[in-house]
């Protein structure tokens, strides 16, 4: 296993508005502008599956793979060798909300594919500012 670092952020926001839009993942372009798009292929629940692709990338396979309403929501995508699941919290902090993202990889090929998503917190940490700037902006 090969976890990568915290990213962490707070808003002013409810916590509910950010689980939100993460569960609404054909939206998720609007604030992750590396993604060219994300489809579910069946209504949102643990276990559902779609495909996502980035804008540099192929399509790919996903799951959601846990689900807790207006808190959790974490999706896993499967590479060659390892599996990338990425967590995003909604917690209340105050009046507004603190936003955890952790992700990590599982599978023989961890450390490998850790290498080859170098940089992968910085793109997650823009994506987490994006959503913010986006969630506070309708609220």
């Amino acid at each position: 296993m090969f976890e990568f670092p915290l990213i962490s952020a707070s808003s002013r926001v409810a916590p509910e508005h950010f689980h939100a839009r993460w569960c609404d993942v054909a939206t998720h372009p609007q604030w992750a502008p590396g993604m060219e798009y994300l489809r579910l292929g069946e209504p949102l629940r643990a276990g559902a599956r779609g495909v996502m692709k980035t804008r540099e990338g192929r399509e790919t396979p996903f799951v959601v793979s846990d689900l807790v309403p207006g808190r959790v929501f974490q999706d896993t995508v499967g590479f060659d060798g390892a599996d990338l699941t990425v967590r995003h919290e909604s917690l209340p902090d105050g009046a507004g909300s603190r936003l955890e993202l952790r992700a990590r990889l599982d599978g023989p090929r961890a450390a490998e594919v850790a290498a080859e998503l170098a940089g992968l917190e910085k793109v997650l940490a823009a994506d987490l500012a994006g959503l913010i700037a986006l969630v506070e902006k309708e609220h």
